[in-house]
């Protein structure tokens, strides 16, 4: 619940949310010059936000972005932010907006909303769709979020929860604002690092599964969907996502208990990582 959100934070000033703006003339705002992340505040504590921290500032790196921030000081900043708010359920939301000739580099914290799924989702599955289209500096999470705000638009007016991009062989990379993952058998299979976003969620993932499977990182043919047990999506507000319908073809989940195994080494990692303030 995102009880009052009065406030935000810019380069460590507490400002009202209706004074968290930009300039139209800010070139490198207008150019996407520009990367973000963000932070998920449950029951009032943060999850992995060294991590999340961490990933702002690889992305910065990647599209040249300088900056003086550390990780030290914007945790100090998020518990200000989620103090003075008084937050218990939100993403806070990290937007770095790189310097020009006559602008200094900005870093607004601000609280967004925070959506819940039915339990059904997880077990039953979620339809998606398939949007063609490829982003920029996919490896960088960056504001030139045009191509998935189209497809994720389209996706919503189709009652789906997100859509897949598919590259221009026909593969599928990840979702507009979620990893992709298949399952064959033992093996967990992942798009290749250099054609996706590494997401956090991506992340833990990889780093846990081998727990209970190998994992395989190559291109997932959208031709070759229904050759997998299942097929998942993930995310920091959404976990891990079996996939019931992808463009109205049904998909069957057809290792459940895998799904629920890796479900549960996922959610178990999650309950020791909320970090207090």
């Amino acid at each position: 619940m995102l009880m009052e959100a009065g406030f935000a934070i810019k380069n460590g000033e507490l400002i009202r949310k209706e004074d968290a703006n930009i300039s139209v003339y800010n070139k490198s705002f207008f150019f996407d010059f520009v990367v973000y992340s963000n932070i998920k505040v449950v029951n009032g504590n943060m999850f992995i936000p060294e991590l999340e921290i961490e990933k702002l500032f690889q992305s910065a790196k990647k599209i040249g972005i300088k900056h003086g921030f550390s990780k030290k000081i914007i945790l100090e900043w998020m518990r200000i932010l989620i103090k003075k708010n008084n937050i218990e359920n939100a993403l806070v939301r990290l937007l770095l907006i790189g310097p020009d000739m006559d602008t200094e580099t900005i870093l607004f914290l601000f609280p967004v909303g925070l959506t819940f799924y039915p339990k059904k989702f997880y077990s039953k599955g979620v339809k998606v769709i398939t949007f063609q289209g490829e982003r920029l500096f996919p490896t960088a999470k960056t504001k030139s979020l045009l191509l998935n705000f189209i497809a994720y638009r389209e996706a919503s007016g189709k009652g789906a929860v997100d859509a897949l991009l598919i590259d221009r062989n026909g593969n599928i990379a990840e979702g507009t604002r979620t990893s992709f993952f298949a399952v064959k058998g033992d093996t967990l299979i992942a798009p290749p690092d250099d054609n996706v976003l590494e997401g956090v969620t991506r992340k833990i993932i990889l780093e846990i599964a081998p727990q209970i499977m190998k994992i395989k990182k190559q291109k997932i043919s959208l031709k070759e969907i229904k050759n997998y047990d299942f097929l998942i999506l993930s995310g920091t507000t959404l976990g891990i996502m079996p996939i019931s319908h992808v463009d109205n073809k049904r998909l069957e989940i057809r290792n459940p208990e895998k799904l629920k195994h890796l479900q549960k080494i996922f959610r178990e990692y999650c309950d020791k990582e909320y970090k207090n303030l």
